[in-house]
């Protein structure tokens, strides 16, 4: 017995032994186990921070790029044991895959708990693009009363700011040569030049339709002022002067038998005067009346303003600031709009910081020039006309005495975007002339550095997010 016993007792050492391998094997094994998921979560964890902030430094950038304070984008420590920066690119030309982009190179790093991993990520960034950016956006090239084509550019004329058509891209047969030095674009695939030699400078493209909605919204929610009223007849006057802004009611009376438009009170000089509002939009719930001719009485003064061209001898500095007006109705270019710090013969000056005004001007209908200006007009302004057309406020008179009154020059430093191409000169019926015989349109160049205030958006500023690099 005492021999079988003690064989047994070696078995349960041996089996104490195995079991005891078999133990520290496995917690051998476990703490293997733990040591690796902790490193692989660690690294993951550093991973996730370094891509954050590797973001942070794009994001960064972004806002340096935009708002101009582009510095040198050197590491910087984001918060405990994690770093981030960023490199700007600037774009390239329209022949590589860079075209209308920035670049930024963005960095992150990340060093918890003592791993160090750092990631490099490469984001795209495509601008914005305001309807101020483009010297011409037309929906339509055709008369929306007459319906017959119109052709916007002829043989002389030199386009020094982008043109888009939704419609179909139109070059008049008659002259030589029109020149666009920017980009051409069209949401139609075919392009009828009818044999005209028109040179593009910049390219010539394809792009998607830019939509004319039907109200200007942005300015509806943004605006610091809404004056005017629906009325049929309300009509809301609005001079510019320096950073000022004259306002008075007016509307269509009844005198002797004749309809007349009548304003209250009876001369600019005793409006109600408003600054800028913060927003820096106003917006006009019916028709409008505009002007800003600076150095010489206004002619939209006085009680009874069709009736005289001098009565009440208001005299504008010229606008100065930045503004957008909208109108929910007709807006009426009464007189000159002419920005203060314009040259004397009133072009604008590119490049250079002695102008800095920049006014915009929306119509959820038309925009007319009054057929009381004088023979040479001028406007400084991007305007768009969301439904109707910019065009001039007796062009479609048929009878008299309306259907004489033929001015010599329009010239317009801005830019113009309209649903329909609108008649600036006419000579139906039977060659009683209305309308301007030249049109000078000219693109203010410094539009796309600085749009009017909540001017309409073709796209909105994007990031894109384009390629990611680790290194260990």
């Amino acid at each position: 017995m005492a021999r079988k016993f003690n064989n047994k007792k070696g078995s349960i050492l041996v089996m104490a032994v195995v079991m005891s391998f078999i133990t520290v094997s496995l917690g051998m094994t476990f703490l293997s186990l733990a040591v690796t998921l902790h490193n692989q979560v660690t690294h993951e964890i550093a991973l996730k921070q370094a891509l954050y902030d590797c973001m942070a430094g794009a994001a960064r950038g972004f806002s340096d790029l935009t708002t101009g304070r582009i510095e040198r984008g050197a590491m910087q420590e984001l918060y405990k044991d994690n770093f981030s920066g960023y490199k700007i690119l600037g774009p390239t030309n329209d022949e590589g895959i860079w075209a209308n982009y920035d670049k930024i190179v963005a960095y992150g790093r990340s060093n918890y708990l003592d791993s160090d991993i750092n990631k490099e990520a490469i984001v795209g960034i495509t601008p914005g693009e305001y309807w101020s950016d483009f010297a011409f956006i037309f929906n339509k090239m055709r008369d929306p009363v007459r319906g017959d084509i119109i052709y916007p550019f002829f043989g002389c004329d030199t386009v020094k700011g982008m043109v888009h058509f939704n419609d179909t891209l139109l070059m008049s047969f008659w002259g030589d040569n029109p020149i666009f030095t920017k980009r051409v674009s069209t949401s139609d695939i075919s392009f009828h030049n009818f044999g005209n030699r028109s040179r593009f400078l910049g390219d010539l493209r394809y792009r998607p339709r830019i939509i004319f909605p039907d109200q200007a919204t942005e300015l509806r929610q943004n605006a610091g002022y809404n004056w005017g009223t629906l009325g049929h007849d309300s009509l809301t006057q609005l001079i510019l002067s320096d950073s000022l802004i004259y306002m008075r009611k007016c509307g269509r009376v009844l005198v002797n038998g004749v309809y007349k438009i009548h304003c209250t009170p009876s001369t600019i000089s005793e409006s109600q005067v408003f600054a800028i509002p913060e927003s820096k939009v106003i917006f006009i719930n019916g028709k409008t009346w505009i002007s800003a001719s600076r150095g010489r009485i206004d002619f939209a003064d006085g009680e009874y303003p069709q009736d005289s061209n001098t009565d009440g001898g208001f005299i504008s500095n010229g606008f100065s600031g930045e503004l957008t007006i909208g109108s929910a109705d007709t807006m009426i270019i009464a007189d000159n709009i002419i920005y203060k710090h314009s040259r004397s013969d009133f072009s604008i000056p590119f490049p250079s910081d002695s102008c800095n005004e920049v006014l915009g001007l929306i119509s959820e209908n038309y925009i007319m020039i009054s057929r009381m200006v004088s023979d040479t007009t001028y406007v400084h302004a991007a305007l768009a006309a969301v439904r109707g057309s910019i065009t001039v406020e007796d062009i479609y008179w048929y009878q008299a005495p309306g259907w004489d009154n033929e001015k010599q020059s329009l010239n317009i430093w801005g830019s113009l975007a309209q649903r329909n191409q609108g008649i600036m000169h006419t000579h139906e019926p039977n060659y009683h002339l209305r309308g301007f015989i030249e049109k000078n349109y000219h693109y203010d160049e410094r539009l796309p550095s600085n749009p009017p205030p909540h001017f309409p958006f073709v796209r909105d500023e994007r990031i894109n997010f384009i390629d990611e690099r680790v290194s260990l």
